[in-house]
């Protein structure tokens, strides 16, 4: 589906490439599984899933993401993070080859029911303090044990998830990580534990597969550090087109609520991208780049145009305008609407 909207976003393989190698220097020992659930986080599932030519797998959040990659020809191992739910989407598990996570009791009574001759591997995933899906820490000896008993089952690994990655000192890492290794070092089976802030801080090494997301995008996941200094590339630009020049006096208000006031005689430059393609309404003092030149948002944004501070530079009708990209990070915008560039990217990713 094509977007009918002024503003488009465009997508560079060769700074996902780069980035997928910085994975690979830091953990060159493990298999690389890139995170591709929502839209590949807003730059397309499937064009990032075959530029990707030397990642040994993919993880998704939902089956019918993983369904779609294999129906497009992606032939390697496929992570399903929320597994499945009933007996029909086992049967779509097995029938796509598709390595779902367990982390629910009632999803391994499911796996005790089925009947199929075909094999599958599985993830147990465990919970180490993230409290969203995950087998509890009393109950993953018995689970473990129920799935080395199921013969639909060909191997089951072991999986966590960092609450905290982000803040590489928090406490909670070390406290998650030690409570992995008490019940992995029972096993001697595959192991995958970290995430993009988890990969960058080296907090877990000894793992078989690392699950990258954000950082393949180009986007920081460590507060505090830059995508540059992190030397990530920026793999989504997002451009739009200044649409008009406004002189105003001194005194006059720009915007709904007449949020803004010009302190001076200035131009203001309309902008044709607003919060109906997925930019940040509550964004405040936001970079955008004007033909190359650095400028900021003034007063709110509407659904289909922003406003911004021509003072400092020369600008024309018709320039084009990033709204982040290579000039402009997504982090930067991120932190001036007071959400993350997770948000922002998905968000966004609609209208490719």
């Amino acid at each position: 589906m094509t977007s009918n909207r002024a503003a488009n976003i465009s997508i560079d393989l060769t700074a996902l490439q780069h980035n997928f190698q910085q994975v690979k220097k830091i953990v060159p020992d493990s298999q690389v599984m890139p995170v591709v659930k929502a839209n590949a986080y807003g730059h397309g599932m499937l064009q990032v899933a075959k530029s990707l030519t030397q990642a040994d797998g993919f993880a998704v959040a939902q089956l019918a993401e993983a369904i779609a990659l294999r129906e497009n020809g992606v032939d390697k191992s496929i992570t399903v993070f929320q597994g499945f739910s009933s007996q029909e989407q086992l049967q779509q598990i097995i029938q796509y080859d598709l390595r779902p996570a367990i982390s629910q009791l009632w999803q391994i009574d499911l796996l005790e029911a089925n009947q199929q001759a075909s094999s599958i591997n599985v993830w147990l995933k465990i919970n180490t303090g993230m409290g969203r899906l995950g087998i509890q820490l009393d109950d993953v000896q018995s689970s473990y044990q129920r799935l080395q008993k199921i013969k639909l089952i060909d191997q089951s690994g072991l999986m966590m998830h960092f609450a905290n990655a982000d803040e590489p000192a928090h406490i909670s890492n070390q406290t998650q990580i030690n409570r992995f290794l008490k019940l992995s070092e029972l096993y001697k089976t595959q192991t995958s534990v970290s995430n993009s802030a988890a990969i960058i801080s080296e907090l877990f090494m000894r793992q078989d597969w690392v699950r990258p997301g954000i950082m393949l995008y180009g986007s920081s996941p460590i507060i505090n550090k830059t995508a540059a200094e992190l030397h990530l590339k920026p793999v989504m630009s997002l451009q739009a087109e200044l649409i008009a020049i406004n002189h105003l006096k001194k005194g006059q208000t720009v915007g709904y609520g007449d949020s803004w006031t010009c302190p001076e005689d200035m131009p203001v430059g309309i902008v044709n991208i607003g919060y109906g393609d997925g930019y940040p309404r509550h964004a405040v003092s936001a970079p955008v780049a004007v033909n190359g030149q650095r400028c900021h948002l003034i007063g709110r944004v509407s659904m289909d145009s922003i406003a911004v501070d021509l003072r400092e530079i020369q600008a024309v009708c018709g320039d084009s305008v990033e709204c982040w990209g290579k000039q402009i990070s997504v982090d930067e915008v991120a932190l001036s609407a007071g959400t993350i560039s997770y948000e922002l990217l998905c968000n966004i990713g609609r209208l490719l």
